[in-house]
Formats: structure tokens, sequence, C-alpha cells
């Protein structure tokens, strides 16, 4: 008896669709990998900021982390580690948290256009102030006329939109329990208006500018 005779498996060809469609992932698989790389390659080491940095603040190294980014441009616009040194540099305007540290935002001392003001602040609302802040800052004047007594004149406005620096405890002996110091960053040109309302016997409050 003869064997029965089997059938011929037929070799893919260029024309069966699988063929094509391996080649269309391999491809595809090739692409992927190629860009992957690529986009590795374009990445710039940088520094952000390990906390908020206020004006005035000298920095070092020790303010910064190191965070990679992607673009070759970064580095044209962004501090980077080795490119630049930081001795002597101040901070300008305040840099956040975690922020990337411009190059524009650091300067030498006599750049920085605000100067720190200490202004007492009830401990309830300093929860609610975080530095970078803006506040209005107003002003109750004692009044001439009172004859001697406490009476104080109606706030008026003594400048808005400065910027929280830092909150931190009220050390000093008179101070109450419940009476924190809020660090205002004032403009220069404002700077002797705020000063003159302290020394004269003024109560400035600070006022939230609502976000």
């Amino acid at each position: 008896m003869t064997d029965p005779v089997r059938p011929r498996k037929r070799r893919p060809t260029w024309r069966d669709p699988r063929v094509g469609i391996g080649i269309l992932l391999v491809a595809a698989s090739v692409a992927l990998g190629s860009w992957v790389v690529s986009a590795a390659d374009d990445t710039v080491t940088v520094w952000a900021a390990t906390d908020v940095l206020s004006p005035g603040h000298e920095v070092s190294t020790d303010d910064f982390r190191r965070v990679s980014v992607a673009g070759p441009d970064v580095a044209d616009t962004y501090l980077t580690p080795g490119s630049a040194t930081v001795e002597e540099l101040v901070v300008l305007r305040t840099i956040g948290e975690g922020e990337l540290i411009p190059r524009s935002a650091l300067g030498d001392p006599q750049s920085v256009r605000v100067r720190t003001v200490t202004v007492p602040v009830n401990a309830a609302l300093a929860g609610t102030l975080d530095p970078g802040a803006r506040v209005d800052l107003w002003v109750a004047r004692p009044d001439p006329e009172a004859g001697g007594t406490s009476a104080m004149l109606a706030p008026e406005l003594l400048v808005e939109g400065v910027e929280i620096a830092a909150v931190n405890e009220n050390t000093s002996l008179f101070a109450g329990s419940q009476t924190m110091i809020a660090q205002i960053l004032v403009p220069r040109e404002d700077l002797s208006a705020v000063l003159a309302a302290r020394t004269g016997g003024g109560q400035i409050t600070i006022v939230p500018v609502p976000t």
C-alpha cells in the first residue's frame, strides 16, 4: 500500500499580509527605540530650588537640587551645575519650591528692589500666609485730637500687593501667645511710608489679597 500524499506547506510570500504586518511591527519597534534614546539625549541637568527663596537671600548650592528636563535650550534660560558660579549672588524675585532657577532671578545685592519689614500678625491669620502670598497693608494712626487716649483714626491703605517672605514665631517678651511675625517684602519706594507708620504708633494690619 502506498503512503498517502501529504499536502505541501506553503511558505509565506511577500504578498502574504502577515509578512507585511510583521515588517511594520519591527519597524515601529526600531523607531520607538530610536526616539526614546534620542529623547534621553536631549535632557539637560538644571538647578531647582529646594525651598522657597525670597528676594535678598544670598544663594549657595545648598539651596538647589539637580533635576533633568528635556530640551537643549533650557540651559540658556535656567541655571545648570557647573555653568556659572552663584557666589555673592542674591535672589531678585521669589522663587518657589521646586521651581527651576532662572538666570534672570539672580543678581548682585544692589539689584534687589525690596526690603524686609516685620509686621505682627494674628496666629490664626498667619497660618494662611504662605511665602510668596500677596497682601495689602492697612494702617490705623493715633488720633491727634483724642487728648492722649488710645483712640485711632479710621484705617487707610498703606501699601498694596506686597509679598510675604516668611512667617515666624514672635519671640518678643511682650508678645502674646496669639501673635506671630510676618516678614513683608516692601518696595524701596514705599519703605519710608511703612516705617513712618510703625514708628508713629500706627497699627498695621495685614489683609490677604484674594487669588
